[in-house]
């Protein structure tokens, strides 16, 4: 028995020598308790630690007691001991006037300031991406949700988000990328995707590629992480969004000012709290620190290597980490809008991310990239037009010895066990069908084993058709990968007519988005639309202006279309189709041509149309384009011609069409958009296809029995079928403020919308049983929109003016609620 005591006791003894104490704690201001961000902490062995953002530390230490050495510039140092009973410390500093003898500084400035300014200065210098005309490197990428909780609760979802499907059920991801980088200064930056390994899937989540976790450089004047912009702390106006403070110069071969800089207007542009590290040669960054406290806690930290041949400081190393916070300040990542000082306040993934159960408050993500193998004079020929993502075929098919051999992070045993953890996680929980019907639905479809179900079928209605009902979708992957079947079926209940479509597409090489589609439709058309093939997808549950259309044809359609994608930017589509046109009951239209009256007619017409995005960057995949970041303006443009006595069409004309977009996006979250249409036709052409300029507003003589839903680009005062033309231009300005924040649900957004359409048109003479206007003096509104008050609800008035302003007031007004939903 005295021998275990014995041997107990050496146990216990050697326990305590190797125990680790953990000591948290916060320097302050001793003057008004303001928090000390990045407060020097000396300890040990010339052990360094600074404190956080909040000025909270943690360390541990394995002595009876510690002596913690804090310095701060503007401070007097304060030396403490402290034993190992304690367990938390709130250490105070005095304020005292503090030279830095190591900066010297001809400028009368504050000489934080004149530092920053000689690094925006000196960026074509140290910036890789204006300094150099080419180079390459390899990254190693290891992306980790986990829960640092030994218990890990599996918890049903109903979001349809990827990130947060995997995370709520199972609160773990890992996935590994290596991938080849190429830069040259005219076509940019391209990476190469070599290999992807996603736990759990058995196909690869190309998704978590365009997350954009790991940006490359601090030098740009926006810093996009996730999905926030913030100002970036070097840019050329900076001292606009940023105070800058020295707090210490280092001591190493090439010594650095070390800059703290902090948001100067936190509830107007996002910034971030953090450390440059600037060469004091070069004034190039050496190493940055970033963090966010609030409801969550964000770090970035990035690390530089020095290349004396080029006397160049490389991006090395940047690790970012997430971890649960304690509300206020939060980060946008996955897709969510989460809040920055008063920015973005919305509910969003990161809430359910961290939120949890009760007392569950462990998860954290981490992203840790390493770049290896860097060549700053290699050169690596960029194809025009190339995606700026690329990921090539087998990526998820690697074998281990390519992981071994490329891994610059250690692969850890908890590693391995998250893997196995999502393995299972995923299985159970069906999180690959979950990602399946979120991609669908972002297309209006939703999946049904293999038949994908249109969204945009199921319920409509117009003063025409009444209420329309109708079923239809297309085949998948289920059924075949090299063609689809597509098709649908409805009924108006006021018309008493079915309409359906019928179709086919095959698909000759998904890679470049080349395929042939064949399909036939009996539907009705609003007159004057014209509408573009080639265009960004606008699925929309609701259609503002299809309820209020009262003016249709009849037509019954064969087309057949041809799609191609020349490059990352530019899709095509060359088309040839021939229609049977007739007139019906809600418009008794007559066309006047070579003295015979045409109420119906069949049209013969070939067409071509692009969407160039030349600004936007791409991720390519084998099977597919997707859009990472929009970029403008963006182009799209439709020509098409009507052949007569060519398969019995009665008409020869042509139509064109191009419209350009452009946003201007601002750090503050206003924006400033701009759409500028030109439509043109000319030759044999009746009414049904000539031009409208979106109207949306319907002929009821009280304001409130027009209230309707507003549209994006329509005119809400133009009347339905007041105005057509041959020929048009138009002009829609729209400017939103940056959105008021009153609670997370509601940040309401206003808008500031002006528009301008100007048209003309030829013979108007041959067109009977109508009666329109011409728009030759220009048709000008302007209007207000408070979008978002509640659940996407808003309201919107426009105001009509100029040439044609009617002579009652209210007549030219409109007042009307708006609508938008995020999926």
């Amino acid at each position: 028995m005295s021998n275990w005591l014995i041997l107990l006791s050496i146990l216990f003894s050697v326990c305590s020598i190797n125990a680790q104490t953990s000591i948290s704690g916060r320097i302050v201001n001793a003057e008004n308790g303001e928090p000390l961000p990045y407060a020097s902490i000396n300890f040990g062995n010339n052990s360094q630690l600074l404190t956080n953002i909040d000025g909270s530390f943690q360390l541990e230490y394995d002595q009876k007691e510690i002596q913690l050495n804090i310095s701060y510039v503007g401070f007097r140092s304060k030396t403490v001991e402290i034993s190992n009973a304690v367990q938390y410390v709130m250490i105070k500093l005095q304020p005292a006037v503090e030279q830095l003898q190591s900066v010297v500084l001809s400028s009368e400035e504050n000489p934080a300031n004149a530092i920053i300014r000689r690094a925006i200065a000196n960026k074509d210098q140290n910036d890789p991406q204006r300094a150099l005309r080419h180079f390459s490197y390899k990254t190693y990428t290891k992306f980790l949700i986990d829960n640092l909780s030994k218990d890990m609760r599996l918890r049903a979802d109903t979001s349809n988000l990827e990130m947060e499907t995997i995370i709520n059920a199972g609160r773990a991801f890992l996935s590994e990328k290596v991938s080849r980088n190429s830069y040259n200064s005219r076509k940019g930056l391209k990476e190469t995707v070599l290999g992807l390994e996603n736990a759990g899937f058995e196909e690869p989540v190309y998704e978590v590629l365009s997350l954009k976790s790991n940006p490359l450089s601090l030098y740009k004047n926006d810093y996009k992480l996730f999905e926030t912009e913030y100002a970036g702390p070097l840019a050329d106006n900076s001292f606009k969004n940023y105070y800058y403070t020295i707090l210490d110069t280092t001591t190493v071969e090439r010594p650095a000012y070390v800059i703290y800089f902090e948001p100067r207007r936190q509830e107007a542009v996002a910034g971030l709290e953090g450390l440059l590290y600037l060469d004091t040669l070069s004034y190039a960054i050496q190493q940055a620190k970033a963090q966010l406290l609030g409801a969550i806690k964000l770090e970035v930290n990035h690390y530089y290597n020095y290349h004396p041949e080029h006397d160049l400081w490389f991006p090395k190393k940047q690790v970012t980490t997430i971890r649960p916070g304690s509300g206020g300040k939060d980060i946008s990542v996955f897709g969510g809008l989460i809040s920055v000082g008063t920015l973005q306040r919305k509910d969003n993934i990161l809430n359910n991310i961290f939120g949890g159960a009760p007392g569950d408050n462990n998860a954290y993500l981490s992203s840790t990239s390493t770049n290896y193998d860097i060549d700053l004079k290699g050169f690596s020929p960029i194809k025009t037009g190339a995606a700026h993502i690329e990921v090539l075929p087998g990526v998820e098919e690697q074998p281990e010895t390519f992981w071994r051999e490329n891994r610059q992070e250690i692969f850890t045993q908890r590693d391995r066990n998250t893997a196995a953890l999502v393995d299972s996680v995923i299985n159970a929980r069906n999180i690959e069908r979950k990602l399946e019907v979120k991609k669908a639905v972002g297309n209006g479809y939703y999946p049904l084993s293999f038949w994908d179900l249109s969204l945009n079928n199921l319920l409509k209605y117009n003063r025409y058709e009444g209420i329309k009902i109708g079923a239809g979708g297309k085949t998948n992957s289920r059924f075949s990968n090299s063609f689809n079947l597509n098709g649908y079926i409805a009924y108006g209940f006021k018309d008493h007519t079915f309409k359906y479509s019928l179709g086919s597409e095959i698909f000759l090489n998904k890679s470049t988005g080349t395929s042939l589609e064949l399909t036939y439709t009996s539907e009705i058309k609003e007159f004057g639309a014209f509408s573009y093939q080639k265009k960004v997808n606008d699925f929309s549950i609701l259609q503002p202006r299809y309820s209020n259309i009262t003016n249709f044809y009849d037509y019954e359609n064969l087309h057949a279309s041809l799609e191609h994608r020349f490059t990352s930017s530019l899709e095509t589509e060359i088309t040839v189709s021939r229609s049977d046109i007739s007139m019906n009951d809600s418009f008794d239209y007559r066309y006047l041509h070579e003295g015979r009256v045409y109420s119906e007619y069949q049209l013969a017409e070939a067409g071509l149309s692009f969407l160039w995005q030349p600004f936007s960057k791409f991720l390519h995949t084998p099977e597919d384009y997707v859009v990472i970041e929009h970029g403008f303006p963006r182009f799209t443009a439709q020509f098409s011609h009507a052949f007569k006595d060519i398969a019995e069409g009665d008409f020869t004309f042509s139509r064109l069409g191009l419209r350009v977009d452009y946003q201007i996006r601002r750090l503050d979250q206003s924006r400033t958009e701009f759409i500028l249409e030109g439509n043109y036709a000319f030759g044999e052409l009746p009414l049904t296809h000539t031009f409208h300029a979106s109207p949306n507003n319907t002929n009821e003589y009280e304001i409130l029995n027009r209230f309707a839903v507003a549209g994006k680009t329509s005119f809400e005062t133009m009347y339905f079928n007041e105005f057509y033309s041959d020929r048009q231009a138009m002009l829609n300005i729209r400017h939103q403020l940056r959105p008021f924040y009153f609670t997370r649900s509601i940040q309401p957004n206003l808008v500031i919308v002006s528009r301008f359409a100007i048209g003309d048109f030829e013979n108007k003479d041959k067109h009977t049983d109508s009666d329109f206007k011409v728009m030759e003096h220009g048709f000008s509104e302007v209007g207000l929109e408070l979008n978002n008050i509640f659940a996407g609800f808003g309201l919107t008035t426009a105001y009509r003016y100029g040439a044609y302003h009617l002579p009652d007031f209210e007549d030219n007004i409109s007042l009307k609620f708006s609508f938008q939903l995020q999926l």
